[in-house]
């Protein structure tokens, strides 16, 4: 430390203290410049996206969305179907739900249109007859659409439908496409899976008038597996908020608490007591029997939450 403090001897002389300062103030200026340089380089490098990141952000912007509704105390139903048209002028999105019946979901830019493939797509490029998924939200006392899941029915391995005939012979299973003027027919294989209420069951079970989801190869035109979903004459308990009333058409659209689904369930012959009891955002206990083609309401309770 001396030979900086003091007077360093040098050919020339004695050098002065303030000119082995300087020498050490421009080392520590250099060595300062190179690593802001070097942290500068570090953080342009953590700043920029890579497209994997990019990817990530983009597939859970959907779950981030549902999950805030959840969050913010408003339910998030599901509503599976085939969109058959867009109504532009009162921002509505008309879907045949499978199970039967029309439901207008509202929408609006906040509405996200995600296809399969997890690509942001607009919503003048989904086509009429593609298989929706639209997770589904009561705002102002009308369901409203946070996102809509989308597959081309070229590209669709999944059918729901109505079992026209099942010919036990040929092992050959006709469906009621609700998106296709003509019937579907898809071979059953040793392969092929049927399962009826959680239980595998025999392809003989399967009769006209069931209500069917089938994963099927559009390759071999093959049933993979076959889930009878209701059956002629079957009793079903619906729980729920009635959403929508429509007396003069006899329906109404009901939000079913056990599987966050929404149903359009038939108003046939109940008496003026049960009438009553339905309006518009009460809960409610509902048997009902399909009858091939509908749900039937044959009984109608209020639930405990209802003042």
């Amino acid at each position: 430390m001396q030979a900086w403090v003091g007077l360093q001897q040098t050919p020339d002389g004695p050098r002065s203290p303030e000119i082995s300062l300087f020498g050490i103030k421009l080392a520590m200026k250099k060595f300062v410049w190179a690593m802001l340089l070097v942290a500068g380089c570090a953080q342009a490098q953590v700043d920029v996206p890579t497209a994997s990141n990019a990817d990530q952000r983009q597939t859970s912007a959907i779950n981030d969305d549902v999950s805030s509704a959840s969050r913010a105390g408003r339910k998030v139903g599901l509503v599976r179907g085939t969109l058959k048209r867009m109504d532009p002028i009162h921002d509505q999105l008309v879907i045949h739900a499978f199970g039967g019946g029309d439901i207008r979901i509202a929408f609006d830019p906040r509405t996200q249109f995600v296809l399969s493939e997890n690509t942001r797509t607009r919503l003048t490029s989904i086509p009429a007859g593609s298989v929706v998924s639209v997770d589904t939200v009561i705002e102002n006392g009308k369901l409203f659409a946070l996102s809509v899941r989308t597959t081309t029915r070229s590209n669709a391995a999944e059918l729901n439908g109505q079992v026209v005939r099942y010919d036990t012979v040929r092992s050959q299973l006709t469906l009621r496409d609700p998106v296709s003027p003509e019937n579907v027919s898809l071979r059953i294989t040793p392969t092929t899976t049927v399962i009826n209420q959680g239980q595998r069951a025999s392809p003989q079970a399967l009769s006209p008038g069931m209500l069917v989801r089938v994963s099927f190869s559009p390759t071999q035109n093959a049933a993979n597996n076959v889930e009878i979903l209701a059956e002629r004459g079957a009793s079903f308990t619906f729980k729920g908020r009635i959403v929508a009333l429509d007396l003069r058409s006899r329906v109404l659209t009901l939000f079913n608490d056990s599987d966050h689904s929404v149903r359009e369930l038939a108003i046939s012959e109940l008496d003026a007591g049960s009438l009553r009891l339905l309006r518009q955002d009460a809960d409610v206990s509902i048997q009902a029997e399909f009858d091939g083609g509908r749900y039937n309401i044959r009984t109608v309770s209020l639930s405990s939450q209802n003042p």
